[in-house]
């Protein structure tokens, strides 16, 4: 039987990896191959659990999210002066109040804040900067006006793509962030969570993940949404609003709408994976998904990444002792390329297979990435391996004739 275990093999393991490394090197350093890396970095494979394969998930009935379109303060005031009508539980409005407007009406708008149960109000977190611990540390935390802010809690409502590739989804959240002054900020949905369900909320920040990936049920689709004259025009029932949480937010015109827009994000539920346009998701609607996950603790844990690496080496170990004996065997030598790429094509379907019944059956996340990076290349590379070794030992053995 052909040995798996010797010298050979594991050089040319090693080779395989620091041939990709190089590559990888190669791609960073050239701006027109960072393009196409952005764009694969873009792609998962969980995300087609989400737009095709999974069972779709029940509607949410406890967040209503309302539109406040183009509205100004004076009309988000008039709005939210309704809805508090209807007594709603929490109340969260995705709207930065940074800056004074004319002082009548900011006193307006104040003043329904101040009779608004359970108020959540926006903020943002700037300039972060990893520690030598790990853990990241904001520099800034821009919050609403303080007129505005001793009426409500503040989370912030930043987009984990921001700053980050255009091409990018918005796939991840997180509970908390340290800001450098040593005060804690949480998250837009993980306020509103806590106002709503205190115990559940703290089960998602006990979680302790730098990241967590978000589980999402759905769009508007999946969420009571009223667009901002169904507001002012009383369009709903009392049981619509009543002790449900309220997400008050910009979505266009219309929510319905499709085009492109500010605060409109991509997300794993694109019927496009990739080249994918126009953005699928508002960002108010992105937090209602989070605030949905956190109160019916539907989480996605993930593997630990080294296992990914682990797994990366076994399956690279074994495909080069695989090539190696089809390539010395006197038949499979003769098929070598069409055998190592039959071979090559079945473990990436199996890889591929296996993440999808894991994550959609157990909502665990297994990372394939790399593994299946380095089955998609070893075929070639072993080719370049062998036949530099073949060289290196021809030349050694002439040398000492």
């Amino acid at each position: 039987m052909y040995k798996i275990f010797n010298w050979f093999n594991i050089g040319g393991t090693v080779f395989i990896f620091l041939v990709i490394g190089l590559l990888q090197q190669v791609a960073i350093s050239l701006d027109f191959l960072n393009i196409f890396e952005e764009v694969i970095k873009s792609y998962s494979v969980t995300d087609l659990a989400f737009s095709d394969l999974r069972e779709p998930p029940e509607a949410d009935t406890t967040i209503v999210i309302v539109n406040i379109g183009t509205l100004t303060r004076e009309g988000i005031a008039e709005q939210l002066a309704i809805i508090n009508r209807y007594q709603p539980r929490v109340v969260g409005i995705d709207v930065e109040f940074s800056k004074p407007k004319e002082e009548r009406v900011d006193s307006l708008l104040e003043a329904v804040f101040a009779q608004t149960r359970n108020l959540v109000l926006w903020s943002k977190v700037e300039g972060g900067k990893r520690q030598p611990d790990g853990t990241i540390v904001w520099d800034t935390l821009r919050k609403v006006l303080p007129r505005f802010a001793r009426h409500a809690r503040t989370g912030y409502t930043n987009a984990l793509t921001e700053g980050d590739s255009q091409f990018e989804s918005w796939r991840e959240t997180t509970a908390l962030e340290k800001i450098a002054d040593g005060t804690v900020e949480y998250s837009f949905a993980t306020q509103i969570a806590m106002l709503y369900d205190s115990v559940k909320a703290q089960k998602f920040i006990n979680r302790g993940n730098e990241y967590e990936i978000i589980n999402y049920r759905g769009n508007t689709d999946k969420f009571q949404t009223l667009d901002v004259n169904d507001v002012f025009e009383e369009n709903f029932t009392p049981e619509t609003i009543r002790d449900k949480i309220v997400i008050m937010c910009y979505m266009g015109g219309e929510y319905t709408s499709t085009t492109w827009d500010t605060d409109k994000y991509y997300t794993p539920l694109n019927s496009k994976q990739i080249g994918r346009n126009p953005p699928d998701m508002y960002g108010g609607v992105a937090h209602a998904n989070i605030v949905s996950m956190i109160l019916h603790e539907n989480y996605i844990d993930e593997a630990p990444s080294w296992l990914a690496y682990v797994l990366a080496v076994v399956l690279c170990w074994l495909n080069v002792a695989a090539f190696a004996a089809i390539n010395q065997h006197a038949f499979w030598g003769l098929w070598y390329d069409l055998v190592s790429k039959i071979i090559q094509l079945i473990e990436v379907v199996l890889l591929v297979y296996i993440l999808l019944v894991v994550f959609i059956n157990y909502s665990f996340k297994l990372d394939f990435t790399a593994t299946i990076a380095v089955v998609l290349l070893s075929g070639d590379i072993f080719e370049i391996y062998e036949a530099l070794v073949g060289n290196i030992f021809a030349a050694l053995k002439g040398s000492h004739k």
